[in-house]
């Protein structure tokens, strides 16, 4: 009988800098606006980057949520680079 325990992953976090949030009208579909919050953030090591959230659904929690899966994804990217 194995009794070894995986050990927990550790948990990711990030601190970042909201640096605005705009509440704008968007039109997905010609003729039916609909309301959306522009959130611009800053984090350590990654430039400012923005996500978008509809206004009906926004929450504090969601934008939390949402920014930390943009983080998880930027930082996945691999950088690139080449003499011109």
């Amino acid at each position: 009988m194995n009794n070894k325990s995986k050990e927990p992953e550790p948990k990711t976090e990030h601190i970042v800098t909201v640096l605005s949030r705009t509440e704008t009208t968007t039109h997905r579909t010609i003729g039916q606006p609909e309301q959306q919050m522009i959130i611009t953030y800053v984090g350590a090591g990654l430039a400012p980057a923005t996500i978008r959230i509809l206004k009906d659904d926004y929450t504090l929690e969601l934008e939390k949520a949402t920014i930390k899966a943009d983080i998880e994804k930027r930082l996945k990217r691999k950088a690139e680079s080449y003499t011109v």
